[in-house]
């Protein structure tokens, strides 16, 4: 068995005098408190709609408890002898206080109350302050000690119900204060110093709270030297085992007065400070940290994502299938090539493309429809100007289609999410895929705001048609002269010559290479009107495709990546905080 550590003994501190050094760590105890308390305050906020309400619940209540304590008597360390059956908590409570102020028996326990001796000499102000923080306790049995007891001018003591009682009241009380009170004063007998119900459902669970705890080992003077060095050793490596790393237990006797100096100075040295509430709400943000961080199950998190690169791009073609990319491109081309024939074909002829139906008009995404497109002056994009169509006529995306864009969409939320737990993976790609699954309106709006190229003809349409009129006009008047020939000579048997292009009339001439000259430029335009047709479907397309990506990168991909860089600084704050 190793040996108990040796205290240190020396005077106790007052709650009157604080260092110039004190005061400064106190200082910035505090500043650093306030950046934990934002910290978890941010955590809380990235977790709502992220996590379940229960994994952050801890830290909510943590956050709640910190702003009232803070507000309540920031200057005044509560102090809870906390204990099971037995152990001799209220023995020690007048021990400590040099009178006696609590009921003590030896065959049954007698506090089913807490009560808190209050500091002698405290003023009205402190008295009052005091007074709302034990209210905030629900700690209505007060007594006012008469005399020091040499652990600070502002610190309470509090007598707890026994831990393990078997009345569930008096448990409830005593878990309720653990949780609030600045300094916990763990009192334990010889016989149940390594009860596990006591170490596994308190003492190991505020581990986090070392900084503020002191282990009292009572009741010392029922052992002898070899049994007494024996437990204490015992007992420190149990504690160092469930992480109380630093807080040696302390040997002391109520009845006999032994290790009572000693336990009022580990106290007095946490409480002078004016640093216990501070330190206590600092572990208890660390302890709410780690809970929500086992509750998201965070050590099983590997934090590495796959790339989603090639996903993106299936993603990116789905969205383009789904909106029909190719369909409304080959619809552009071909009422391209319908007003390119009604307008550089030739003339004989061209009226009957007005009796083919403008494909653009089937998909409710014709020129008569579509607002009117302008360009920026600032940009080479262009910009609707109207009244903006709501939805178009397109067909919905077949089976083949929705189901292609959900599986590429669910299959780069997966990646994206890979390095995530389980359970918090599943729930962003739940999330994702439910977008995924929304995307048909917000996809045919996109569509239905594309500039299509419908209100802009080449500038050589224009001059092709002159030249086809000029042609026909050309053809007309040779017929017309050829006519009034024929009139001539047949009626009035009078035979005029023409002139003559070699052995070929000029009216001959005329007609003939009017309509030849006509047809020619026709099947010129045509096919300078194909070509036309084709880029004009290529830019359509990449426009689709574009504001196809754009509408996924917003339902999407953009929440998606927000809700990994929500998990990433959930994350990264827990760390931090633990």
């Amino acid at each position: 068995m190793s040996r108990a550590r040796p205290s240190h003994r020396g005077t106790a501190p007052t709650a009157s005098f604080e260092t110039t050094t004190a005061r400064r760590a106190r200082v910035a105890a505090g500043h650093d408190l306030d950046a934990r308390l934002a910290d978890l305050e941010r955590a809380v906020e990235l977790g709502e709609g992220l996590v379940s309400p229960e994994a952050m619940a801890p830290a909510r209540a943590v956050l709640e408890s910190a702003d009232q304590r803070r507000r309540l008597a920031p200057g005044v360390v509560v102090v809870a002898l906390l204990g099971a059956t037995g152990s001799g908590k209220s023995s020690l409570l007048n021990a400590l206080a040099g009178t006696r102020i609590a009921r003590t028996a030896v065959t049954r326990p007698t506090t089913t109350r807490p009560l808190a001796a209050l500091p002698a000499g405290i003023g009205p102000s402190a008295a009052g302050r005091t007074s709302a923080l034990l209210d905030w306790l629900d700690v209505d049995e007060r007594v006012q000690l008469t005399a020091d007891a040499g652990i600070g001018a502002a610190t309470v003591l509090l007598d707890l119900p026994d831990i393990d009682s078997d009345e569930d009241s008096h448990r409830r009380i005593a878990t309720r204060l653990v949780e609030r009170v600045d300094v916990l004063v763990w009192v334990l007998d010889p016989e149940k110093y390594a009860d596990a119900a006591i170490h596994d459902d308190f003492i190991a669970p505020m581990a986090a709270h070392a900084g503020v705890t002191v282990v009292a080992l009572n009741q010392v003077d029922r052992l002898d030297d070899a049994s007494r060095a024996a437990v204490m050793g015992d007992l420190g490596r149990l504690l160092a085992a469930e992480g109380l790393i630093g807080v040696s237990p302390v040997a002391v006797s109520a009845r006999t007065g032994e290790g009572i100096q000693e336990l009022r100075e580990r106290i007095g040295r946490i409480a002078a400070t004016a640093r216990a509430a501070e330190d206590r709400l600092t572990a208890d943000v660390r302890s709410a940290a780690e809970s929500a961080w086992r509750n998201l199950d965070l050590d099983h998190a590997s934090g590495a994502r796959l790339v989603a690169g090639a996903h993106e791009q299936a993603l990116s073609e789905a969205a383009a299938l789904a909106v029909g990319a190719d369909v409304v491109a080959e619809a552009v081309a071909e009422s391209m090539r319908l007003r390119a024939t009604a307008k550089v074909g030739w003339v004989p002829v061209r009226w009957l493309a007005r009796f083919r139906r403008d494909p653009l008009r089937a998909l409710h995404l014709g020129a008569d429809i579509l607002p009117t497109a302008r360009r920026r002056p600032d940009s080479g994009e262009p910009q609707s100007a109207g009244r903006p169509v709501a939805r178009t006529s397109l067909p919905q995306a077949g089976p083949a289609a929705d189901g292609a864009l959900r599986t590429a969409a669910h299959t780069t939320a997966a990646r994206l999410a890979s390095g995530l737990p389980g359970e918090a993976g599943a729930d962003v790609v739940a999330r994702s895929d439910g977008r995924a699954s929304a995307l048909a309106p917000a996809l045919d709006r996109a569509v239905a705001h594309v500039d299509l190229e419908q209100m802009r003809s080449p500038t050589w349409w224009n001059a092709a048609a002159w030249v086809q009129w000029l042609l026909m006009l050309t053809a007309v008047v040779g017929g017309a002269w050829l006519a009034v020939l024929h009139v001539v000579r047949q009626y009035l048997l009078i035979m005029v010559e023409p002139p003559r292009w070699g052995l070929v009339p000029w009216p001959t001439v005329a007609l003939v290479g009017g309509l030849a000259l006509g047809a020619l430029c026709a099947a010129a335009g045509t096919a300078m009107a194909r070509v036309g047709a084709r880029r004009c479907r290529q830019r359509v397309e990449d426009r689709l495709r574009r504001a196809a990506d754009a509408v996924v990168e917003h339902e999407v991909l953009g929440p998606l990546r927000a809700d990994l860089e929500r998990w990433d600084e959930l994350v990264a704050l827990l760390s931090g905080l633990r």
